[in-house]
């Protein structure tokens, strides 16, 4: 046999074309013999009738009969296709005698050189590693028949997909990285770098399972493409625990009405206000020089100057009005001290002055408190960035190593 061409394997459909002069020798001195041989595994086969047939026939004198003819076959190869793209096949042509079992006729090789192949036969993305002719018998329903096989042990070419798959994709999955290394703060940046990388990897995924079966097998490549895809995801996952981390704001407490509380506030207020009163209190029913006193008294409860001195204890109050504070007593009366003349101190504004001095100081300790938690946030924010810097990289570069070494050592057998 001679192979005049040969056509890469065709995933899609299983099969490769091989383009062979076909020889048979046999001797029948009665010249009635007719071996009829068929191609077992041809999807489909033709001969040549350009510009007439493609055969031959030559008889030698002691009976020996040498027939050559021109086929155009294509072969069914089924494909194991668990290491793809670095895979190696191997495809067989059967060649049987649709009549004759091996009781009747045998088939073997010639002794010298029974292959021979044209030197510029070349496939774009396969190499043949070697032909390996072969004879056995297959045992059928009909009986046991002889058989000559003809093994093509095919590598496939790995340059085109490292080019065409393997470096852009790395490539993406090592741009995605940078995104670890801008601000925290640079969420168009980051989440425009993270989608349009996803995007690339899916793309990519597409365009190299194009050639190939609707097959739930798990391949190599797919292996590649779903770390790859992976990683990529990855580093948009860890964007979002650094935005979150970043963004988010401390739980204030909300603290419930406490009767005790309030009571406890009010009076810290008139304790206050009672101090500033002492610092120019006169006594009762006498006139300072620089005061003004008013008394006020009910119609309804007054009584004799005896009876008001011998009232209960005053009771303190703060007034709303005019800045004025008063002393109520148990009989009705109540007195009512001005603030001195030309004096600047105001009691109820000064108790205002402390609650309000209290309010801004309790809001700067918020204050300060948020702006300490979105510090210890934006650190570990930038932890986890200075960290994902190294380890995604890091575990990278290990499943390439894993990678590589396991698909690229294992066994032609195993394929």
């Amino acid at each position: 046999m001679y192979i005049e061409g040969l056509t890469s394997i065709r995933a899609q459909s299983n099969d490769f074309g091989i383009d062979i002069y076909f020889q048979e020798k046999w001797m029948d001195k009665r010249l009635a013999h007719n071996s009829n041989l068929y191609f077992a595994n041809a999807r489909t086969a033709e001969f040549h009738d350009v510009t007439s047939p493609n055969f031959l026939l030559w008889l030698y004198p002691n009976g020996t009969l040498f027939y050559d003819c021109r086929i155009s076959l294509t072969v069914i190869c089924m494909l194991n296709l668990a290491n793809y793209p670095l895979d190696s096949q191997n495809c067989n042509l059967r060649i049987l005698s649709y009549a004759y079992d091996v009781e009747q006729l045998m088939l073997k090789w010639g002794a010298e050189t029974p292959i021979d192949i044209n030197t510029e036969t070349r496939m774009p993305d396969m190499r043949l590693r070697k032909l390996e002719p072969a004879s056995r018998n297959d045992t059928y329903a009909t009986g046991i028949w002889s058989c000559a096989t003809l093994t093509f042990k095919i590598e496939r070419e790995l340059m085109h997909h490292i080019i065409q798959t393997y470096i852009p994709s790395g490539l993406i999955v090592t741009i995605s990285f940078f995104s670890f290394w801008l601000d925290v703060d640079s969420v168009p940046g980051r989440v425009s770098l993270s989608i349009t990388t996803i995007l690339t990897v899916a793309t990519q995924n597409s365009a190299a399972k194009m050639a190939l079966p609707q097959a739930s097998d798990l391949k190599a490549i797919d292996v590649w493409m779903g770390v790859c895809l992976t990683f990529v995801f990855s580093t948009m996952i860890e964007f979002t625990v650094v935005n979150f981390c970043v963004r988010r704001k401390p739980k204030e407490k909300v603290k419930k009405y406490d009767p005790k509380f309030g009571l406890g506030e009010q009076v810290q207020r008139l304790i206050y206000a009672n101090q500033k009163m002492a610092e120019f209190e006169s006594p009762i029913h006498q006139r300072a020089p620089n005061c003004r006193t008013v008394c006020f008294e009910d119609p309804e409860t007054q009584t004799s100057d005896e009876n008001k001195n011998d009232a209960s204890p005053p009771e303190t109050f703060v007034a709303a009005e005019k800045n004025s504070v008063f002393r109520r007593f148990g009989n009705g009366h109540a007195a009512g001290f001005i603030k001195p003349q030309g004096a600047e101190v105001s009691l109820l504004n000064g108790t205002e002055e402390w609650n309000r001095g209290q309010r801004i100081s309790r809001t700067k300790k918020k204050a300060e408190e948020r702006m300490l938690r979105a510090e210890e946030n934006r650190k570990l924010a930038q932890a986890i960035d200075r960290k994902s810097r190294v380890y995604f990289p890091l575990a990278f570069l290990i499943f390439n190593i894993a990678y590589w070494g396991y698909y690229l050592h294992r066994a032609p057998e195993e394929t």
